[in-house]
């Protein structure tokens, strides 16, 4: 009963979110010329930073990391929803085979992780860093939330390195064999 009790504040506020973005974000939105991130990311990113973020408020050496974490979170996810996670947009239209010139933004984005890849993955060592002395600290202090929410973030890094990087960059390079040179 009591994981039930526990997972009610989750659900309500994981219905909150999903509530509120079919209203429409309260947040600013991004200029006509941005592109977005699919929606999922944009839940898991809103959630980790709010985590984070809560964690950081904390006293002690779990308020501590989390506070150094933080910064490096907050720089990372600038950059994937910068040019890493937008193309990621495309893949259902990709998967009915729909292709369009004004696809061709994604390519851009695609190369850039390509040449960043290096410094891409550098962030992503930092923040599994970061998260390895938050789960110490957690450990230390018998916090099982702190230290299950470092060992979620570091897989949710471990799925940013093994599949959606290099998923951008395989969408980038088939927009590149179907679409016109030139376009």
């Amino acid at each position: 009963m009591r994981s039930i009790t526990n997972a009610i504040p989750i659900i309500a506020s994981f219905a909150a979110i999903v509530a509120g973005s079919m209203i429409g974000p309260a947040e600013a939105q991004p200029p006509p010329n941005a592109h977005g991130i699919p929606q999922s990311l944009r839940v898991e990113h809103d959630g980790t930073l709010d985590q984070l973020t809560i964690l950081a408020r904390r006293h002690g050496p779990v308020g501590d990391e989390a506070r150094r974490a933080l910064d490096l979170f907050k720089k990372h996810l600038q950059r994937e929803e910068e040019f890493i996670l937008p193309p990621l947009t495309l893949l259902p239209l990709l998967a009915d085979g729909k292709i369009s010139p004004d696809m061709k933004w994604a390519i851009d984005m695609a190369d850039r992780v390509k040449t960043e890849r290096e410094q891409i993955f550098q962030e992503h060592t930092q923040i599994t860093d970061a998260m390895n002395a938050l789960a110490v600290a957690a450990q230390k202090e018998h916090d099982a939330a702190a230290f299950d929410f470092a060992r979620s973030a570091v897989a949710d890094s471990l799925n940013d390195i093994e599949l959606l990087e290099p998923m951008t960059i395989v969408i980038g390079d088939y927009l590149k064999t179907k679409l016109p040179t030139g376009q």
